[in-house]
């Protein structure tokens, strides 16, 4: 009442108002006392210059009302020399004069004002007064104390404006057991993963009694049955005390899980457009199947995008069920609102400050006066996202008009130029120092025109483009390289890469280094039959080097001893389903290949045909939407010819081989030293289960490695190594994860060198 009186403009009836639509002469604001003048002009629109709108004074009141600062708001207006002059009204809320927490022990004073929003001096509201005390008791509550009691001194506050809270903390309660009755459809470890209240354990954990998180804890395991199929389920939970002091309690989660639902019937009502049984042949669920709701929710998404292809942008599928007198049987309804046919109108990209338009909407591939696909609109969101160009795309289709919409693109540019000094550690490669140099959006042809341009950055960006410096030294690996990637040369699906590099290692028996480039250009099938697949052509050039030979080193090396000039030419043909090309959950990669080493020149002629295949697939997804994700693996590569030297041949061993042997520790043998000197063959295969473990920054893995490198085709011995690890994501350090296995070879050969630890690290600063 009070607010809807407040809105009313009033004026004196001495003056004469003001009508809509006059020139704003000044804005003027009386009766402040204790807030300043500023702050009100930060809230209200109306200004000086402007033409007069009631309606905007209006909105001005709400909004100062909403401060919650001021007893009452109002504005007037008046004329003076033919303009308008606005003039708002305050009466300031009492001021609170003091702000005092007596009982307190747990917590310092500082830690629950930090709970208030309020201080002295802040105008006097009820309502923020009320809400600090609720926020005290959660923040007790939160850490167990079960029993607190929170009071506020209504005397002190009407009559000295002293804001007094009494607290009684009460003992501290810890969980000491958790339980649950009535769990029969499932394993009692399946449920307890929905339970974020954990039980005490000394200094790992408080095991603190928040009630209210065992209220969600419930809820998560009832929402889980309902979503299994079990309909009628109710999930409570029981505190039983186990010491006189009540500091000790068990919490039992009692579970009552009712019958677990399936499908009488499937009705579908409200399709026009596709047949009843075409939408039937699509669905997953049938008649006699369990009602999960994850298969339901994915028979939905089905129904909606078969509408959506087509231009049925508002096609909507809701579900409901009738339930049957017979026990656990229910009749599933889908109702399908398909609303009208667009097709795409104007297509409209905004919030690309630095990116050129042509780079947005290469990755649309949708076109105006095409039926508006909702799908097409989906993966191009996804598309812009993997460019790392943009933090955030969004597609919205706007209002209908004759039967075309125009879709709305909205980017947010992604901080695309890097600048990083870093420090990395591996068991492969030791310590590595880091410096790089990263644009992700740069244009080789947007040269400045001044160098003021240059170095405020405004040149050489928008064209999508990546260059790359980065210079690497290490312990035991040094790298140097320029990378520049076109992935659009022309403005086609044509990705050129381009790579310099300086590379030096201390082998075992022997240093290595090399330097020379790359080039290569690969076309990206968009749609056909070869839609989804990729063809590639790479040239290497590379000089060679091999000296500091470990004395009486194998004759395989030695052979290999000085300076060599190699060339090699390399076809590819890939396709890849993959989510994510760091973090993959599901799809498949597969790649077909051969390098023939010598087809330009050099001291070395031989081919490598190669094939590799990796698959993904998420096995669960938790109510955190967290996944857990089951990867196989399998690569073959072999060596055509006998004139390969020791750097070119393959070895297995650590990261991405066979973990529980060092890295290049699996390998044909030669000498008085048994020095490795590389294998014409390997096959290598295996697999891992990765889970979460806590929160989405830490992922638990079990792997099997399996393989071998052979001195030529065959196999004659088999590698075999389990293990588990932690993947451990640091916002700071990117998406790269900390890399922690363990490895234990259940099968190897006596002069295989193994290691039971590998690790991976790198952080930038």
């Amino acid at each position: 009442m009070l607010l809807a009186a407040a809105v009313v403009l009033t004026a004196p009836a001495a003056q004469q108002e003001a009508a809509d639509g006059m020139r704003i002469r000044r804005v003027e604001v009386r009766g402040l006392q204790n807030i300043r003048e500023g702050f009100v002009r930060r809230i209200i629109k109306t200004r000086a210059g402007q033409v007069l709108s009631r309606k905007q004074l209006q909105e001005d009141v709400r909004e100062l009302w909403r401060t919650r600062k001021f007893v009452n708001v109002f504005a007037d207006t008046s004329v003076e020399g033919g303009q308008a002059v606005v003039t708002f009204h305050f009466e300031e809320r009492p001021a609170i004069a003091a702000v005092e927490i007596i009982g307190n022990k747990q917590f310092t004073d500082a830690q629950l004002f930090n709970e208030l929003s309020f201080a002295a001096g802040s105008p006097l509201d009820l309502f923020a007064i009320n809400e600090g005390l609720a926020n005290i008791e959660r923040k007790y509550r939160e850490k167990g104390f079960y029993y607190v009691k929170v009071t506020l001194d209504e005397q002190a506050l009407q009559h000295d404006r002293r804001v007094i809270y009494h607290i009684i903390e009460g003992p501290r309660v810890r969980v000491r057991k958790i339980e649950l009755e009535g769990v029969h459809a499932f394993p009692q470890p399946r449920i307890r993963l929905m339970i974020r209240t954990k039980t005490y354990l000394w200094i790992l954990r408080s095991g603190a009694l928040d009630q209210e998180q065992v209220e969600r804890d419930a809820q998560e395991i009832q929402n889980f049955y309902r979503k299994e199929g079990f309909l009628d389920a109710r999930v409570g939970y029981r505190l039983d005390f186990e010491s006189v002091s009540r500091e000790d309690v068990k919490l039992v989660f009692v579970v009552e899980e009712g019958p677990r639902y399936a499908i009488h019937e499937i009705r579908i009502r409200g399709n026009e457009t596709f047949p009843t049984d075409r939408i039937r042949a699509d669905l997953k669920l049938s008649p006699g199947d369990v009602l999960r709701d994850e298969n339901l929710q994915e028979d939905v998404k089905r129904i909606e995008d078969a509408y959506g292809e087509i231009g049925y942008v508002d096609a909507r599928v809701t579900t409901s069920y009738d339930y049957l007198e017979q026990p656990g049987l229910v009749v599933l309804d889908l109702d399908i609102y398909e609303g009208p046919r667009s097709r795409f109108g104007r297509i409209t990209i905004r919030g690309n400050e630095h990116t050129k338009d042509e780079v947005v909407r290469r990755e649309l591939r949708f076109y105006p006066d095409e039926d508006y696909n909702t799908v097409a609109t989906r993966d191009a969101e996804q598309r812009l996202y993997n460019t790392g160009l943009f933090n955030r795309a969004t597609i919205t289709p706007l209002k209908d008009v004759g039967g075309y919409r125009e879709a709305l693109v909205e980017v947010e540019e992604a901080d695309t130029v890097n600048f990083l000094i870093g420090v990395g550690v591996s068991t492969d490669s030791g310590v590595l120092g880091s410096l790089t140099i990263n644009n992700r959006n740069f244009d080789l042809f947007d040269w400045p025109r001044t160098w003021g341009e240059f170095f405020r950055g405004q040149a050489f960006r928008g064209a999508g483009q990546r260059l790359r410096f980065q210079a690497e030294p290490g312990t035991e690996l040094t790298r140097f390289r320029i990378d520049f990637t076109e992935p659009y040369l022309l403005d086609r699906p044509l990705r050129y890469d381009l790579s310099l590099y300086l590379y030096q290692r201390g082998r075992a028996s022997y240093d290595e280094q090399r330097l020379g480039f790359t080039t290569s250009l690969s076309k990206r099938f968009e749609t056909g039959m070869f839609a989804g697949w990729a063809v590639e052509g790479a040239l290497r050039f590379e000089g060679v080097k091999i000296d500091n030979l470990r004395p009486l080193a194998a004759n395989d090396i030695v052979d290999a001893k000085g300076s060599d000039f190699l060339t090699s030419v390399k076809a590819t043909i890939v396709r890849d389903t993959t989510d994510s090309r760091l973090i993959p959950t599901r799809g498949y990669r597969f790649s077909l290949g051969w390098e023939q080493v010598g087809a330009l020149g050099g001291e070395y002629s031989f081919g490598k045909p190669f094939v590799s295949f990796g698959w993904y697939k998420t096995v669960r997804t938790d109510v955190f939407d967290r996944k857990s994700v089951l990867a196989t693996r399998a690569d073959l590569g072999y060596i055509v010819g006998n004139h390969a030297p020791v750097y070119e041949r393959f070895y297995g061993g650590g990261f991405g081989s066979i973990r529980g042997f060092e890295y290049h520790g699996v390998s044909p043998r030669a000498g008085i030293f048994d020095d490795r000197v590389g294998g014409k063959f390997i096959v290598l295969t295996g697999a891992e289960y990765s889970v979460p473990l806590y929160g989405k920054n830490l992922r638990g893995v079990t792997f099997i490695d399996m393989g071998t490198v052979e001195e030529d085709f065959g196999i004659t011995s088999w590698r075999v190594a389990v293990g588990f690890g932690l993947r451990v994501h640091v916002n700071f350090f990117g998406p790269v994860p900390i890399v922690l296995d363990f490895g234990f070879p259940v099968a190897k050969e006596d002069d295989d060198d193994t290691r039971v630890f590998t690790f991976s690290f790198g952080a930038s600063f």
